[in-house]
């Protein structure tokens, strides 16, 4: 049999995929791109953002065009049965803690540690589609972790919708990471809320196996607007973490999620966003569009923002980040990093790419099989590219 997959959203959908995946393979089926014609064709949805919604249903309609049969799964799908009849869905409750874990495409794991959400941000439709908020067991987890050195994976990320949230019999993310950090095996962590991070949480960037990189799930940078939003922290908690963070850890990474456009965000507000970007040094950064969802709080507040206003606030933080990266990637030149080696490079097949721990990504000639360690030092950055060579 034929399979194709679709994959929109989070890294805990792009998880959910992998386990589907797995399951094919171990049938005999065959991998091959939508366009190959597949017996089946999985459709992985995201309703995060009105375009995510959008991409959901034509990913949908291009697979009816294409496939014998369509699986639908994934927070659109739930939320929104209606966009997509005549399909068969697939309901993912229960996989973190019952499913075994999927092989990786990648050197770098997922690691599941939780899943749902109680907060109900005013703008957010995650919590309606994943359900209250859980955590898995630290014995799974830490057996997990285990199953995935024997696997020869260099690098786990924890992951689920707010690892930030995780509590286990008196255990919070804090004491499981204490836990994890045992092990011999990077650990890099995805998105977090500031409003979790206390010093203890900061502490744990002494450690060498933890990653020199931490992405926060800010989403504004002005105090009025992260309290419309429901988010329980301020811009001073965020200058606070990423001064600390310097302190501890040299040439560590702040990556950031912000929202522009939120209704009642005026041009005042938009510049303390701008200002928390450029006083964080947050140099790399997801920049999403605020966006109208079903049931939210936020959609029905008044003065909401023009298409045309979000559209140029987006591009301004769009170019800010870009600056911000290449001013941090230059600082990088000359610094010696142990990546691990990964995909082939866009240059041939002479040449690799590997991830540093403060995460960016790094292309040289090719030395030592996929997977392995290689010292590799910053030599150049141009045309948005950043070149390295091996060290012996």
């Amino acid at each position: 049999m034929k399979v194709a997959f679709l994959t929109l959203g989070c890294k805990l959908n792009q998880y959910y995929t992998d386990c589907i995946v797995q399951k094919h393979i171990e049938e005999g089926d065959k991998i091959i791109p939508l366009v190959d014609n597949p017996d089946i064709a999985y459709i992985n949805t995201c309703s995060v953002t009105t375009h995510a919604g959008h991409e959901s249903r034509k990913l949908f309609r291009k697979a009816k065009r294409y496939a014998k049969e369509t699986r639908i799964m994934g927070c659109h799908a739930k939320l929104f049965p209606e966009d997509f009849k005549d399909t068969i869905r697939i309901d993912e409750s229960g996989w973190l803690e019952h499913f075994p874990l999927p092989h990786q495409r990648r050197k770098r794991a997922y690691l599941p540690i939780q899943g749902g959400c109680n907060d109900f941000c005013t703008y957010c439709i995650v919590p309606y589609a994943r359900g209250k908020n859980f955590s898995l067991p630290k014995d799974l987890i830490i057996r997990s972790l285990k199953k995935r050195i024997s696997e020869g994976y260099k690098e786990v990320i924890p992951t689920g919708i707010h690892i930030g949230s995780y509590a286990y019999e008196g255990m919070d993310l804090t004491s499981l990471l204490k836990e994890l950090l045992q092990f011999d095996i990077r650990i890099r962590l995805t998105s977090i809320r500031p409003d979790v991070i206390d010093r203890e949480f900061l502490q744990l960037f002494q450690h060498k196996n933890l990653m020199p990189h931490i992405h926060l799930s800010q989403q504004s940078g002005d105090n009025l607007i992260l309290k419309r939003m429901g988010r329980n922290y301020t811009r001073e908690k965020t200058l606070w973490i990423t001064e600390e963070l310097r302190k501890i850890r040299e040439n560590i990474r702040i990556a950031g999620d912000f929202i522009v456009g939120f209704p009642g965000e005026r041009d005042e507000e938009f510049q303390n966003s701008i200002s928390l970007i450029k006083k964080a040094y947050f140099s790399h950064l997801h920049v999403f569009r605020y966006s109208k969802r079903p049931y939210t709080l936020a959609s029905l507040y008044p003065d909401h923002i023009e298409e045309k206003i979000k559209k140029e606030r987006s591009n301004i933080l769009i170019n800010l980040a870009k600056k911000q990266r290449a001013n941090f990637i230059k600082e990088q030149i000359g610094k010696e990093y142990y990546v691990i080696t990964e995909n082939k490079s866009r240059f041939g097949n002479t040449w690799s790419t590997g991830i540093t721990p403060n995460y960016i990504k790094v292309h040289f000639q090719k030395d030592g099989k996929t997977g392995e360690f290689i010292p590799v030092r910053i030599k150049d950055f141009k045309e948005g590219y950043v070149y390295g060579e091996v060290r012996k």
